[in-house]
């Protein structure tokens, strides 16, 4: 009897899984690397209960953010398995919540802010970061973000590093030569708790809602 119940519990576990990562999957343009650990019993798998899951990716990007290694811990999960649909096993019955560590290499940084989807960011920096018009590079050094940038090209081109923390749920970027610093706007379903340069990298402690 035992042994059946492990045994049950590996098929409902391994059908989860493999649930999961094809909806993770579906809602990223791509992912190299990922491994789903789950927590919970054979009676909530049933049921469709799970007390949490864990997930470890490499070289994901997740709505046009190139990020280099994602591990993300979720409150518990109430889901709905659908054995006969191949595409998606997996629903969800109500949104959760995660939390975790997201890093991110200075190059995925400087692909996010010269994309034209995040494009909103770079004027942002340049308007209230260099008080200018037009960023042109930015670059992580050590435990500081260098940016430059110029309005025309008969203005001086400008060249200010900040230091980076997290603040009211934001990142706060702070002129390490002036007393001056600036909050970035933040989506509310996001909550970033701790963030720091180091490296050349950049690391975050994120919570963040995720609806079903």
């Amino acid at each position: 009897m035992f042994n059946k119940l492990l045994s049950r519990k590996g098929v409902l576990t391994k059908i989860v899984e493999i649930g999961l990562e094809i909806w993770l999957r579906d809602q990223c343009e791509s992912i190299n690397k990922v491994k789903i650990e789950l927590n919970s019993t054979t009676r909530q798998l049933l049921s469709g209960r799970l007390s949490s899951a864990k997930l470890l990716a490499e070289k994901v990007t997740f709505k046009g953010l190139p990020l280099d290694k994602v591990e993300l811990t979720s409150s518990p999960i109430l889901m709905r398995i659908n054995l006969s649909d191949q595409n998606q096993k997996i629903s969800f019955r109500d949104g959760f919540e995660v939390q975790g560590s997201i890093s991110l290499l200075s190059r995925n940084v400087e692909e996010i802010i010269f994309s034209a989807q995040w494009e909103w960011i770079r004027e942002w920096m340049a308007n209230n970061l260099l008080e200018t018009t037009r960023l042109e590079s930015l670059v992580l050094k050590n435990n500081i973000v260098e940016l430059r940038g110029q309005g025309t090209e008969l203005e001086r081109p400008k060249v200010e590093s900040f230091t980076i923390e997290a603040k009211s749920g934001t990142l706060m970027f702070k002129n390490i030569y002036k007393e001056k610093s600036a909050m970035l706007p933040m989506d509310q379903a996001i909550h970033i708790d701790h963030a720091i340069i180091q490296d050349g990298n950049l690391y975050i402690s994120v919570n963040a809602g995720v609806s079903p």
